[in-house]
Parts: structure tokens; sequence; C-alpha cells
């Protein structure tokens, strides 16, 4: 890829590159489609956005019953709005023209019911749109239903006991993580072009290592979570699950942007600018103290082999330590995500309690933190935060395995903290975050995660799509 390809793959709403590039004929299945290609032949009128769409809605009428990613296929709206985009006089084709997406069912969506995997919203139908869905909307996305999530995004495995289990497309048996185990699942299985997640403590990553797709939490506060029914605001982040890097830079560049719903939001930052072309020189820390502890006997030759096809490329790998360790995430996590999901959902806790699964339930049984606790944390929090952006100093990407494990099975046993375990550290840090997929494409998958400074998204993406090609062989 020339430097000249990369950012007009990366800048969005700058030009796909597909459009300059004779186009191939379409595939039987237009699933197959990426989505460069699906907004390139929707713009000059090859394909229409109502092809497209009717091929994703027969692909989740086929499959979906078995994977379960879908709590609500809205295909009547999506063809609707499909038709809306070719319709003469319409608007200017976006930068996301014709692309068919799914949103995590925490994202409210208007006059599409959101429950957020819970009894709670069972049948709440919002009136207006998430900020992320509604600017995806505007850029010319396609709303092809909302995906299953662990109940109110507190868990990892997407085994929800109101709207059933998400199958993983790779192994029917086993979990595909959460908690936007549907959007992976989606992904995944082609039943969407992208979807949106949200991502507390690894509910983006988890899954997308999972179920072997690409996942991406930006920097806290680059995306708004408005319209999103979060737990714990400090922590909770918005952001993609998708098929490659490249299809990253167009839904990023759509969506980014000071949002006066959402005070923590930033001003976007340039997804263009200079950056290596090869991975020769890069500077990588392999984080291996703490990170590569508890790897099982699927992911760590995985790991080692994607490390190794990246030194033999030309990147300049070395073991870098980070401040994390056993005890960290104890001090700046575990006391303030007790602390806001309490502040959240207590008051629906004590009026209709049975309304929560008995396995959310347990947060109300945590112990809270005393006012001096958690201020204690916040304190410590600010400094890991100070501490972690110092590791890059002398470093261009930071990696490790996203989960240390591949997909437990469904029917058990099933350890929370150990998937949660890598992922974590870099919602408390508050750097952006990438997990690709590694490994053998006939094996279980694996992720490999990548992380920058904050605020340094462009180069984590560039980077990333460098890595990308070196990850399965």
């Amino acid at each position: 890829m020339t430097r000249r390809d990369w950012l007009l793959a990366i800048a969005a709403p700058l030009a796909v590159p597909a459009l300059l590039r004779p186009q191939r004929a379409a595939p039987a299945d237009l699933t197959e489609l990426s989505l460069a290609d699906v907004v390139a032949r929707c713009r000059v009128g090859t394909l229409s956005p109502l092809d497209v769409t009717d091929a994703y809605l027969a692909r989740i009428k086929k499959l979906d019953p078995e994977l379960h990613a879908y709590v609500t296929v809205s295909a009547e709206v999506a063809r609707g709005q499909a038709r809306a985009l070719s319709a003469p006089g319409a608007r200017k084709p976006g930068p996301l023209h014709g692309v068919p997406i799914a949103h995590k069912d925490l994202f409210e969506t208007a006059g599409i019911r959101t429950t957020g995997g819970s009894r709670l919203y069972e049948h709440h139908v919002p009136t207006r749109d998430a900020t992320l869905v509604a600017r995806l909307s505007a850029a010319g996305t396609i709303t092809l239903g909302k995906t299953n999530t662990h109940e109110l995004g507190g868990g990892v495995t997407t085994i929800n006991p109101f709207f059933g289990t998400t199958a993983n497309p790779r192994d029917r048996t086993r979990i595909p993580g959460g908690s936007s185990g549907g959007s992976a699942a989606a992904v995944s299985a082609r039943l969407a072009a992208a979807a949106t997640g949200s991502d507390t403590g690894g509910s983006i990553r988890i899954p997308a290592a999972l179920c072997g797709c690409v996942g991406f939490k930006p920097t806290f506060g680059l995306l708004s979570t408005a319209g999103v029914l979060g737990a714990a605001p400090t922590f909770d982040h918005t952001g993609f699950l998708t098929r490659t890097v490249a299809d990253l830079g167009p839904l990023l560049g759509a969506t980014m942007g000071i949002d006066a719903q959402d005070p923590a939001t930033v001003p976007a930052i340039s997804l263009s600018g200079s950056g290596s072309e090869s991975l020769s020189g890069l500077r990588v820390g392999v984080a291996r103290a703490y990170f590569f502890d508890e790897l099982d006997a699927e992911v760590s030759p995985a790991i080692e082999a994607a490390l190794a096809a990246l030194s033999r490329a030309g990147a300049r790998l070395r073991d870098v330590r980070t401040p994390v360790d056993g005890a960290t995430m104890a001090r700046v996590f575990d006391p303030i995500v007790v602390a806001e999901i309490h502040q959240t959902y207590e008051r629906d806790w004590r009026e209709r309690p049975q309304l929560f699964s008995s396995a959310f339930a347990e947060f109300f049984k945590a112990s809270l933190p005393t006012a001096l606790e958690l201020a204690a944390s916040y304190r410590e929090r600010r400094r890991f935060q100070v501490e972690m952006t110092r590791v890059f100093d002398e470093l261009d990407v930071l990696i490790m395995p996203t989960v240390p494990i591949v997909a437990p099975p469904i029917a058990g046993p099933i350890s929370g903290n150990l998937l949660l375990r890598n992922t974590v550290p870099f919602n408390a840090a508050r750097t952006p975050a990438l997990s690709l997929p590694c490994g053998p494409p006939d094996r279980l998958p694996v992720g490999l995660q990548l992380v920058t400074r904050p605020f340094e998204d462009a180069r984590l993406l560039r980077i990333g799509t460098l890595m990308e090609p070196h990850l399965h062989r």
C-alpha cells in the first residue's frame, strides 16, 4: 500500500480508494464486498443501497436463527433508509453511503426498540438516536437492527437470560465474548458490514478477539456516549467492530467531534498525517510482564508467531514494563466502577429488583467504597494514566494479547476476570486500543492488542494497517 492509498483509506470523509480503481465484477454474495467497495459502487450507481441491504437481510434471515447476533432486525426501516438514499433529490452521498450497519442494543435508536439486554428496557422505544447512531446515519449508513449484548453491558459472555445467548460464528458451542458479543458475531459472520460497540472494561476488544474481527476503542472522549445505556460514565467508551482496520477510518471520521449532550467529548482529531510506510524501524514494546502471565496453550503460539512475523518485517521489538500488576485495577478501577454502577441502577434495583438477573444483582452486593476510598481511587487512577502515558516516550506502539484464552464453551467454565485481564487497564488509562485477529485461520481466533498514547488514534490505525497483513501466517 502506498502512502497515497493509505491516506485515502483513512482520511474520511475523503474519497474511498475503491473509487479510484477499476471496479471488478460484484461477487454473487454482496455481503462479501468490503466497506470501501460498497461505498464506491453505491456512489457511482453500479450497486444500489437497497441491493446490498437486501443481501444482508437475506443472510441474517438464513444464519441468525442459530447465531442470535440480533435482538431486533429492523428490515423495513433498513429498506426505507436504503430507498431514501437513492431517491430523486436525495442529499449528496456521504462518506458511508449505502453501508449496512448494526448497532449494539445499548445504543438508542429512534423508533426501534432498545432493550439494553435488560428487562428494565424490554419495551423501550426511543424517540431519538444516540449521537453516534445519528452521525453514522447522516454519513449514509443503513440500520439493519440491534445486536445482542450482555445484560446492561455488565459482563463478557453475551449469555443473556432475557434475550438469549449469542453463539460464536467460528464455533457455535462457544461464547462470542461481550458485552458487544452480538456486534462481533454479526461482523464476523457477515451479517453487517460493521457494527457499533461500547467498552467499559473490554467489551469491544474481547468479542473482537474471540470472534476473529477487528475491535477499536478510541481515546476516551473522542466519540460521544450520549444516548448509550451505559453504567460507568468515567470508563465507558464507544467504538466499532469491523472486518479490517481500513474500515475504521471512515467510521471514525464521520463520528468524532464535540457533542453538547456529552460533556466528556473533545474536538475531532486529524486522521491524515505523516507516518511510516512500512514496519521497518517501528518501535514496538512487548508488554510481557503481567499481560503474558495467563496465556493458554492456543493463544501463546499464535502471539509468538505474530511477534516473529512483525520482527521479520523489520519492526524493532523489545520487552517493556508497564505500571500494571495484579493489584493495579483493584486501586484504579474496581472502587470507581462499583460506585458508578450503584449510582446508575441502585434506584431501579431497590424499586424493581425482579427485573435484574441474579448475576447482575451481584453488583449490588459488593461493598461500596467510602468517600475517602473513592477519592483515593480517583487520585490513583490519575497517577496511573500519567505513568502509562510515559511508557510511550520511547515507543511507537505497545502490544500484548487481547485476551489470554480462546473463547470458552457456553457451557463453561468461564472466568470473567481472565477474559477482562488484559483489556481493563486501557479503559482506566483512557488510551486508544485496537484488537487485531492473528493466528492460523483454521484455529479458534486469537487477538493481538495494540495501544498508543491518548489522542494518537490516527497513528494506531496506521500501525494496525501495516501489521494486519503479517498476522495470519
